[in-house]
């Protein structure tokens, strides 16, 4: 696995985003209004949370003509700055009981679905020290909301990027 690093979310955002609007025909907007974009940890990692997200999202649309906003902002959470991703469709929707679990393994929505991405978009999100939680009605569309700990100024001149990651005995943070 990479090395985690200082990765630029919006950077990654618009990539995903360019990839899904080359392969569907889909209204997808981006508001990547973030003062900082940046966090530590696995580009790869990054990018597939954002591609389950928006993939998830666009697939919610079946075909009609709704649309899909991913936007960003800065967040004051309990341990410092963070970055949050919002990835909001104006699909379906899902009921309360629905929602409470699409973080399970093996529960999906979705016909053929493996209910596998969501649990491990979650543990890729908790891998980051961040977190991620759903706001959904049935008929009025999903908003998955992602906060995730941003590269501050203070962390990197100390040489610790993350706050509360453990560093192994050889230098490497264990996550």
């Amino acid at each position: 696995a990479p090395l985690p690093r200082e990765c630029d979310v919006h950077a990654s955002i618009e990539e995903v985003a360019r990839g899904i609007r080359a392969g569907r025909a889909v209204d997808l907007h981006t508001t990547l209004d973030a003062t900082d974009a940046r966090v530590f940890g696995d580009p790869i990692a990054i990018r597939r949370i954002l591609e389950n997200l928006v993939g998830n999202a666009v697939d919610s649309l079946e075909g009609t003509s709704g649309h899909v906003a991913i936007a960003t902002t800065t967040v004051d959470g309990e341990d410092g700055r963070a970055l949050r991703v919002t990835i909001a469709d104006t699909g379906r929707g899902m009921s309360s009981g629905e929602s409470a679990r699409i973080f399970e393994h093996f529960y999906s929505t979705k016909p053929g679905g493996s209910g596998l991405g969501l649990s491990i978009v979650r543990r890729l999100v908790t891998d980051l020290h961040g977190s991620i939680r759903v706001e959904s009605e049935p008929g009025q569309g999903t908003s998955m909301i992602v906060d995730l700990p941003v590269v501050s100024a203070a962390n990197v001149a100390t040489d610790d990027p993350v706050p509360g990651a453990k560093t192994h005995a050889r230098g490497r943070r264990q996550w």
